[in-house]
This record gives structure tokens, sequence and C-alpha cells, in this order.
């Protein structure tokens, strides 16, 4: 009875302890609910798209204003573009035929590309645009000196600009000319775009840059530098050609006159007469004197080249000048480094080699001329011989005229070969001609800002489904009835909306004055649930809550169910054995306790005190309190005292008791308190607890299968209005319907 006490300590004893069997709640069926509708992939993530429909319009909407703000922040570019044309090759030029021609002609365009690209040609119209750039700078500057009217404001604050710019370099250099020449290569080298006109003899040249003018002059100095480089070429090649044909013409002219002479004789001696036997001797010795003649001629020209390399080794000659005069392009790359790095001793010990190793290959290539010389003159001599022989047998007037003929056709040739060389050393022919200039252009090639806000938009936009997709798909919380109970694997009996602001006197308020709020309804519609069952016999019902971790607003909970029970009739106890709810149970404690109990749950427990001294009432609600101290330990409490015992005495005053059970990851004490209890009620807070927790919790609380309470989970601060668009179809859907 209310006043007894009744001993409840016992010693610790083998024998298990006696739980009596309880009825389970049909309505808390233990295995999973099943979703009415199933959902497919694609309606789950048309769900999830129009639940998440704000946020991504805001990312839409983000994605075109920074597009919008990234089109008006970049700079305007304009692209101006050059055309040349390279020379077709000439008729002579390709003996296999128009295919020959055409490959020719395919060759030398991608030889032409890849100059136009390289490195060396871009170095090149670097230090061309900087002496343009000088020469403007000066011109500037004796226009201003000339002129006495005074500058406008925008110069004057242009060369403030440039001297604090020069004073800034001076104190603060931000870096060495080399890196300077490397930048410059690089916007030179990303600006410029050089290309084949489908399959023409067309090469275009464009470059872009923010000035057009700027790109128009870049454009024209680009092709103006490689025309003159190739002309150059060329020049130095023909004055090679010409200075061996000038070392060749005295040798040709000394045999046609001494082939002239011996014709003359001969016809002095023997008259004029036809002999027909030794023409084919004849023929074979004219060649072979033009063979000797081009190979003399090829041999002088190898031995002028390397005399003209040695020249360049005594005068101390750049490295450039040598690999112009040996050809080699190795050698050639070799300088261009050499002139970025000069302290590179590797470097300088490859150039020496790669002299010595030129200079040895054509020395090697006139010693093959020498021997090539030496064979033939002594086949020459032997078919000279037999001429003879048979100039002197049949009279030789025949074996000498067709060779007075070729060394004179040899002659003029290389009279001819002369003029022409002359003439192209002074006009030079680089093979490729400007074929349209650049000029400043009008259009800029970058689009206009309202260009890019729709790419920007459906980007942002489709990373923004990502992001809900990703994040939907990570989401380790509960949300619904159906999911909870296929992740907890226990009934989930109801969901309770969240509450504006949780304070003692609205909390009241709330369940006991607005008895027709989706709040109100939904503790209700719990209370019912947990309480009533078909036998209906059972007159006092004990009701454990509790949760994995805080905030999960069990002891919310709690107090709403001890609320909701008065309106049932009886007399309701609120048993607070977890001290993490304390600010809420102060405040009802303030709010509508008469006196603040002198005794606790433990003095109660450990026969203390009789049950009326630790119980305070509180009149206004219509609920008794009591609580565990805050010193006291409940583990040995509950381990070592028969909880049936005092269940019966609570079951005999009280007809509804709800015992707000300490935290499932607290200890062991919220899975001792199960034998206590009627029904279990766990709570989860909704789109907050994650689900191995929660479920891990549920598993210690459910593991002793001795004891036949019914466990259920109880989704709290439901935000309505977001698990509709969730469309689970549950209870919530209810509470969202008005009563009235």
């Amino acid at each position: 009875m209310e006043g007894s006490i009744v001993s409840r300590i016992h010693l610790p004893r083998a024998t298990e302890m006696h739980v009596p069997t309880r009825e389970i709640n049909p309505r808390m069926r233990p295995f999973l609910r099943e979703q009415i509708d199933a959902q497919t992939p694609f309606h789950q993530l048309l769900i999830t798209v129009a639940r998440r429909k704000w946020f991504l319009l805001a990312m839409v909407i983000l994605g075109g204003v920074l597009a919008g703000l990234a089109g008006f922040a970049r700079p305007v570019l304009f692209e101006s573009t050059a055309q040349v044309i390279v020379d077709a090759p000439g008729r002579n030029a390709a003996p296999g035929g128009a295919d020959s021609a055409q490959e020719m002609l395919d060759a030398s365009i991608d030889d032409h590309l890849t100059m136009l690209s390289s490195q060396g040609h871009l170095r090149r119209v670097v230090a061309a645009l900087r002496k343009t750039e000088v020469g403007n700078i000066a011109e500037q500057g004796d226009v201003v000196t000339g002129n006495s009217r005074p500058a406008p404001a925008g110069g004057d604050l242009q060369n403030i600009r440039t001297f604090a710019a020069g004073l800034l370099e001076s104190i603060w250099p931000q870096g060495k000319p080399a890196a300077a020449d490397e930048d410059e290569l690089k916007a030179l080298r990303k600006g410029m775009r050089v290309g084949q006109e489908l399959r023409s003899r067309v090469i275009t040249v464009g470059f872009t840059d923010n000035d057009p003018a700027r790109a128009a002059l870049v454009a024209n100095t680009f092709v103006q530098v490689y025309i003159d480089d190739l002309a150059q070429k060329r020049r130095a090649s023909d004055r090679l050609e010409l200075a061996s044909i000038v070392a060749s013409l005295p040798v040709v002219q000394s045999d046609l006159a001494k082939a002239t002479d011996r014709l003359e004789k001969y016809r002095l001696s023997h008259g004029a007469v036809d002999q027909g036997a030794a023409d084919n001797a004849a023929k074979e010795t004219a060649e072979l004197s033009q063979q000797i003649s081009l190979s003399k001629a090829d041999l002088s020209a190898t031995e002028s080249r390397l005399q003209h390399i040695e020249a360049l080794r005594k005068e101390g000659a750049s490295v450039a000048a040598l690999a112009e005069a040996i050809g080699s392009p190795v050698l050639a790359d070799m300088a261009a480094r050499q002139a970025n790095d000069n302290a590179d001793a590797g470097l300088s010990t490859a150039i020496n080699r790669e002299i010595e190793q030129g200079t040895a290959r054509i020395a090697a290539e006139a010693n093959i001329y020498r021997a090539q010389i030496a064979a033939l003159e002594g086949r020459k001599n032997v078919l000279d011989a037999v001429v003879a022989d048979t100039a002197g047998r049949l009279s030789g007037l025949r074996a000498l005229e067709p060779q007075v003929s070729i060394l004179t056709q040899r002659y003029n040739q290389l009279l001819t070969q002369q003029q022409d060389l002359v003439q192209r050393i002074a006009t030079p022919l680089p093979g490729v001609s400007i074929l349209s200039a650049a000029w400043p252009p009008t259009n800029p090639k970058t689009l206009p800002p309202i260009f890019l806000i729709p790419p920007g938009m459906i980007v942002f936009g489709l990373i923004g489904g990502i992001f809900v997709m990703v994040r939907s798909r990570l989401n380790q919380t509960l949300c619904g009835e159906a999911e909870a109970e296929a992740a907890l694997r226990v009934p989930c009996l109801g969901l309770i909306p969240e509450a504006p602001t949780i304070h003692a006197k609205r909390l009241q308020q709330l369940v006991l004055g607005q008895r027709k709020s989706s709040y109100s309804r939904a503790i209700t519609s719990l209370l019912v649930t947990v309480t009533l069952n078909k036998a209906r016999g059972r007159a006092s019902h004990v009701i454990l809550v509790t949760s994995s971790i805080r905030h999960d607003g069990k002891t919310e909970l709690a107090w709403s169910l001890a609320l909701a029970a008065t309106r049932l009739g009886g007399r309701v106890l609120f048993l607070d054995l977890d001290s993490t709810g304390a600010r809420l149970t102060n405040e009802f404690l303030n709010e509508f306790g008469a006196l603040r109990p002198h005794k606790s749950f433990g003095d109660y427990m450990n026969d203390r005190c009789p049950l009326h001294d630790a119980v305070t009432g509180m009149p206004e609600i219509g609920i008794d309190f009591m609580a565990l101290a805050p010193s006291e330990d409940l583990l040995p409490q509950l381990s070592m005292i028969d909880g049936s015992l005092v269940t019966d005495e609570l079951r005999s005053i009280y007809s509804v008791v709800i015992i707000n059970g300490p935290l499932g990851l607290g200890g062991p004490e919220a899975r001792l308190l199960t034998g206590w209890a009627d029904v279990v009620l766990f709570a989860v807070r909704w789109g907050r607890t994650r689900r191995s927790i929660a479920r891990g919790v549920l598993q210690l609380l459910t593991e002793d299968e001795t004891a036949q309470v019914p466990v259920g989970s109880v989704l709290t601060h439901v935000n309505l209005q977001k698990h509709a668009g969730y469309r689970f179809g549950d209870s919530a859907d209810l509470l969202l319907e008005r009563t009235s």
C-alpha cells in the first residue's frame, strides 16, 4: 500500500528472477511494416527532386549569376588573322606526276607548320616585338617632346602608374629576365593559332589579345619574321652554291679550251674525216668528264664550306653562325638553349662535340668526292686511251667534237646558273608569301556574357542534383515509419510533430489546452496505442521511455505522455530516472510543483522512506512526481532489488506510470528497467539520430528474450511540412489535416 515499507533488498542469487509474462499489444506487431505502394527508383528520384526543388532552383539561379559575373569579369578578346600561301612545286620538281606533287606539297606544308610553331621562331618573334615596342615608345616620346600642349589626364595617370611600377620593380624585383622571357613565350604560345585551311596551300596565323591593334601587330610580325628568316636562309644557301659555281667555272673553261684546241689541231693534221666508230666511246668519255666536273664542283664547294667553318672557328664566331654554316638543327637548338643558360658546362661540351662531329662529317664528304673523282678519272684515262687509239687509227674527229659540245653546254649551264643565283641573292624567294595581312578586328572572339548564363545554370543545376542525390544516399537518419521499422526491426508506433518551443507551460498548454492540434493528437494516439489492448483487463500501465543519445526528445515525450494520461482518468506518476533532461523537469517542478520532495527514489528503494515521502504532487496538472537524486547510482539499486515488488506497489496506486529512463548509451540501466515496464518506447529524433546508433541500442535493450516486453520506436521532432515532401504516406499525413 501507499504508506507501507516493504523490504525489497535481496542478495544476489543464482536463481533466475521471476518476470511476469506480459501480453503483447497486437497493434505493436513484431514484424516489419510493408509499404502499401512500392516506390520505383525513378519515383524516388522525382520525390527527392521535388522535395529539394527550392535548393535546386537556388543552385540554378546561382549558376546563372556566377556565369554572368564571370562573363562580365573576363576580358574581351579579339583575334586577328594573317594568311600566307605556300609556293606550288614546279612542274619538273615532281617526276612522279600529280600524286608525287601533292605529296611534296603536303610535306612542305607540314614542314612550314612545324617551323612556325618551333621554339626558335617564337623567340625570334618575341625579340622582334620588343624592338617594335621600343621603337613605338621612342616615337611617342619624340611626339610628346615636340608637342608643347599638355598631355591629357589619362596619359599622366598612365605615366604615374608606369613610374610606380618601375619603382616597385626596383625595390622588389618580381623575377629574373629569363623568367620574363619564358612568360612572354608562354603568353605568345597561348594566344597563337597556326593551322592549314582545309587541303589548300594557305596557312592561317591568328593571335588573340584584348587589344585589337596589338593582335594584328603580333600576327603580322609573326608572319613577317618567318618569311624574312626563310629568305635569309635561302640567300645563304644560294651564296654557297654561287661560290662553288664560281670556283668550278675556270676548270670547265680550261677543259673546254683544251678540247677545242685538240679538235682544231686534229682538223689541221688529219682534215675533216667523218668517222663513226668511236662515237660511243667519245660520248662515254664526255659523260665521264661531266661527272668529274660535277664531282670536282661538289668537292670545291665542300672544301670552301670547310674553309669557311675553320675561318669562323678561328674568328671565334657565335654558335648560331657555326650552326648555320654546318647546317645542323641540333646545334641550332643547342645555341638557343645556351642563349638562355650560359652557365651550363655540359651544354658547352655538347656544343663543341657537335661542332667537331659536323666538321668531321663534311670532311668525310670531301674524302668521298676525292675518291669518286679518282675513280672517274681512272676510267676516263682508260677511255681517253681508247679514244686516242681509235682516233689515231680511225681519226678522232668525231670523238673530239661531242666532247667540245658537252663542255660547251656545261659551261653555258654554269653561266646560266650563276646569273640565276645572282638574281636570287638579290631578290631571295622564301617559298611562301603573304596572302592576306592581319587587320585590327572589330568583332570580339569571346561570346557575350548572356550566352554563358544558360550553360552556367545547367552546370550548377546538375551539380545541385548530384549533391542532392549523394546527400540522400548518404543520409543515415530515419525519416519515415516504414523506414524506421525496416532499419530498427521494431514497430514504429507513431510520429510526434515538432513543437515550436519546449518548456513546461507551453507543453501543458499544447497537450491539454489545444487538444485538436497535431501535437496533442499524436501524443494521445500514441498513448492509446500503448495502453489499450484487446483484453482491457489491466487497470495499470507502466511505460518506459528511453532513447539512444541526448536531444532525441525523450524527456519531452515522457512528459507529454504523462500529461495526456491525465485525460484517461486515474492517478499518473512521472518517475524521472534520467538527469539529462533536468531542465524541462525543473521547469515542471517550478511551474506546477507545490513542494519539492524531501526524499528520492533511492530512499524509497532502500526502505529509508515510504512512497508518499518520495513523491510530490502537481495538483494543477494531476501528476505525481518522483525522481532519483543526482548523487545516487541507479545501477546497484536495479541489480539488487526485485523490480516486481516496486512495480506491484506502484500499480496498486497509479493507473499510469511513466518512467523517464536513462539513455541507452549511458549504461546497462535502461536494459534493466525493461523488466519493470509493460511497454518500452524508444525515442528516435526525426532526421537526426543515426540509424546505426539506434539499432545498436535497441539490440542491447531486446537481448533478454525471457522478458517479453514489447518495444516500439517513436519518431520525435518531426517537421510535418518537410515530412510531407518525402511522400511516405504514413500517419504524418493525417496529422497535417485539420479536424475543424
